[in-house]
């Protein structure tokens, strides 16, 4: 073996065992420079293209991946996984032409059977996942990940006692895989929960929240001891002014997809999604040397982003921006033009729906309700902080609020960000778009109730989390 081989070796090797300990940030730096000394190794393009997806790195995902399918032709994984970058990057059609293909080398294939389902789904297409399973109906012994997709499609039909009895038969089958079986007991505590079996389904998230890593919670002291009220006020900003940019703050669960399909409604509105561009830019900035050429730099890379993505058109674009607690500071020095909508929710239903959801590598810090509570707190204290010391322009959305009159919160929300209110606005779940978001069920019905108080079905649950949540635990607004 050569010095270079064996180097990459070494470092493959790292980087995997940085992977499994959900050590993204440092797997990264290793499958790069890999892949810096080989760029013709699938296996080194494969798992580099995997980080980056999970780190948020779309657009270098996709070139990454493409040379990976292009490199060894036949390898249904790399289309997969570059689907899924293609999605990140907001090229809806782009992942289905790769579906296809993966599906056209592989008909039967589980994971591809279960991605294209879902992401029919996901953008209110019925009939083409319902075409999609019956395209296997006479495959006698079908994969397990097919089985999840039958069972997907028959909860997004309201089948649910079909899809109860696809997860019972997954959890209790002896070769399911241990990733498949966590997903099952997800998505059989979501179908208990809406059908009303409420601790059967605490049973069921529980269980599925015990076979993930505890994630970890922000240090507020940390992050403003960085960020002081002097550092912020000596800190240069962009000379580069643009309206367009709006970020959405919130933690999971708490109405951000609500507040980004009302916006991305209105004609001249739209949106990047989740973008990570942002969180990225502040893993790299030193405070001490934020100057003015870096901070200009910042600005052109978010904007020629937003440029690439939605193009002429739109006045107000739309990121919903999880982690905002962290960086609104440098946003704030990035983006002088950007207006912040915090979105609010109850912490007990926010807390709560966020626990119950399968979030894979992200969010951690929800698998647990003491951990999802105190990062709750975090996130509160540091949105205040900002407030208090930022300039930049911010609107509180409150989840309850907008359920109860949408027209008269949506008026006030378009006001807020300078553009008259549309009729299309209200109608907001007509959009065929897209929704990559566990939301996705919901923000294709119209704005209903029974997502509040949701807690309550579930409170003798909850007394770890109502413990940490301390003043928040009594509302959205405590």
């Amino acid at each position: 073996m050569s010095k270079s081989a064996a180097k990459i070796n070494v470092m493959m090797k790292k980087a995997h065992v940085a992977m499994q300990h959900e050590q993204y940030g440092a797997a990264l730096i290793l499958y790069r420079r890999a892949y810096a000394l080989d760029k013709n190794d699938h296996g080194i393009m494969f798992r580099l293209g995997h980080v980056l997806v999970t780190a948020g790195f779309g657009e270098e995902a996709v070139e990454v991946l493409k040379r990976a399918v292009k490199k060894k032709p036949g390898d249904v994984d790399s289309l997969i996984l570059l689907s899924t970058a293609q999605l990140l990057t907001g090229d809806v059609e782009g992942m289905h032409a790769s579906l296809n293909k993966a599906r056209s080398w592989d008909r039967g294939h589980g994971l591809v059977t279960l991605t294209q389902v879902e992401a029919y789904l996901d953008s209110g297409k019925t009939d083409e996942a319902k075409a999609v399973l019956d395209a296997l109906a006479d495959i006698a012994e079908p994969h397990e990940f097919v089985w999840m997709a039958r069972a997907r499609f028959a909860r997004d039909t309201k089948a649910y006692g079909d899809a109860i009895d696809i997860y019972q038969k997954l959890i209790d089958a002896p070769g399911t895989s241990d990733s498949c079986r966590r997903s099952a007991m997800y998505e059989f505590g979501y179908v208990l929960d809406l059908t009303g079996e409420y601790d059967r389904a605490w049973e069921k998230f529980s269980l599925a929240n015990a076979g993930h890593i505890p994630g970890k919670v922000d240090d507020v002291k940390s992050i403003q001891s960085v960020w002081t009220p002097e550092v912020i006020a000596g800190l240069p900003r962009s000379t580069i002014h643009d309206e367009r940019p709006v970020m959405i703050a919130g933690t999971p669960r708490s109405g951000t997809t609500l507040m980004e399909r009302v916006i991305n409604a209105h004609p001249l509105g739209s949106s990047v999604g989740e973008c990570p561009l942002m969180l990225q830019m502040y893993a790299r900035t030193m405070v001490g040397n934020l100057d003015q050429e870096k901070v200009d730099s910042y600005a052109k890379e978010y904007l020629d982003l937003l440029d690439k993505r939605i193009g002429e058109g739109p006045t107000r674009i739309i990121d919903k921006h999880m982690g905002a607690e962290k960086d609104l500071g440098l946003i704030s020095c990035v983006l002088p033009g950007v207006r912040v909508i915090q979105a609010l929710r109850d912490p007990r239903d926010c807390c709560l729906s966020a626990y119950f959801q399968n979030f894979g590598n992200n969010v951690s810090y929800s698998r647990d309700l003491t951990t999802m509570g105190r990062q709750y707190v975090v996130y509160r204290e540091m949105m205040e902080y900002w407030k208090e010391h930022l300039s930049i322009p911010v609107y509180v959305s409150v989840y309850e609020e907008f359920v109860a009159d949408p027209e008269t919160s949506t008026r006030s929300l378009l006001e807020f960000l300078g553009i008259e209110f549309d009729d299309s606005t209200l109608k907001f779940y007509e959009s065929k778009d897209h929704v990559n978001t566990r939301s996705s069920m919901q923000v294709r019905k119209p704005v209903y109730k029974t997502s509040t108080q949701r807690w309550k079905n579930y409170e003798k649950h909850l007394g770890p989390l109502l413990k940490v949540l301390g003043p928040y635990a009594d509302g959205v607004m405590a």
